[in-house]
């Protein structure tokens, strides 16, 4: 009899309940993502992208700032200065303006970031809506071959590449790219296989949409803010990777200014002339924390769950 009456009952309580988990769920916030960040208080990201801004800002100016011969000319008699009035960050051990091959730096470190980010992101998300759209062979061998280059380290990977290709800034941008590429493929192939499965996207196949329009005007709109919080932080990773190989002689050969290549230059004066390691050290610091704070309020902006889970 117990029996009976829950199984009777057992409708009424799901049509009760569902309006009320529809009723829960958090929508994003109207207004775009800048008043987000004022309405959610959060400040610390919105400090993060004012940051990023003003870098942004003085990777354009800088040319008109200093002109490459300041920044790359030696100039032993005024090596190794403080900071002070005529140079604010200080000169290096061969007389170069430090903020100015600071700036020249985030110039040549943010165009590796954005270049191998978007050409990384442009193959994975192809190669994982592929993946994702169709399942043969061909696209069960990528995946495959994605999980054999996931399971080595990614610094590997492009140390790899530019051993191969050689020092200079379009290599390290393949290698930076390469080494990235499998984590979109394997990020996006789940989203798009279970895209296709909907109600619209079968019903535009069934009014005769070809698979090529079903993906662009469909599946990768809707995946498109996933696109766009995963680049962010790709691009903080880039930036540590490009550093890090800089760091290690596979950079962009001298002069040319990157920051891992300055910090590893100026580890002799540490204790002596400290200015010299902490001008670019700082600049990385900061740019890289900035962007993981920047990608971190745009998931819970696109992601309504992931800011319900935090209160």
């Amino acid at each position: 009899m117990d029996s009976l009456t829950l199984a009777s009952r057992t409708p009424e309580v799901a049509g009760a309940a569902q309006p009320a988990v529809v009723a829960a769920t958090p929508k994003r916030p109207s207004g775009g993502f800048l008043r987000y960040l004022f309405r959610a208080r959060r400040w610390i990201a919105l400090l993060s992208l004012a940051l990023l801004s003003v870098v942004l800002l003085a990777t354009f100016v800088a040319p008109w700032i200093y002109d490459w011969k300041t920044i790359t000319q030696v100039n032993l008699d005024r090596a190794l200065q403080g900071p002070g009035g005529n140079f604010w960050l200080g000169t290096d051990e061969l007389g170069r303006d430090l903020l100015g091959r600071v700036l020249w730096g985030a110039r040549i470190t943010l165009t590796v970031a954005f270049g191998s980010v978007a050409m990384g992101m442009t193959v994975g998300v192809s190669l994982g809506a592929l993946c994702g759209f169709y399942s043969n062979a061909f696209t069960a061998t990528v995946m495959r071959l994605m999980d054999f280059m996931i399971a080595f380290p990614r610094t590997l990977v492009a140390i790899m590449v530019v051993a191969i290709a050689g020092n200079s800034i379009m290599s390290l941008t393949v290698a930076i790219a390469i080494s990235t590429m499998p984590i979109y493929v394997r990020f996006f192939a789940a989203p798009v296989q279970a895209l296709k499965r909907r109600e619209f996207v079968l019903a535009s196949r069934a009014i005769g949409v070809g698979d090529l329009s079903l993906v662009l005007t469909h599946i990768i709109p809707n995946i498109g803010s996933l696109i766009i919080v995963q680049a962010t932080t790709s691009l903080a990773e880039a930036i540590l990777i490009g550093s890090g190989l800089s760091f290690l002689g596979l950079g962009p050969p001298p002069p040319i200014p990157e920051w891992g290549a300055m910090i590893a230059n100026s580890r002799a004066h540490l204790t002596s002339h400290p200015h010299v390691l902490l001008a670019p050290g700082c600049a990385l610091f900061i740019v890289i924390l900035s962007f993981n704070l920047v990608g971190d309020a745009l998931r819970d902006y696109v992601d309504p769950r992931s800011r319900q889970s935090q209160r």
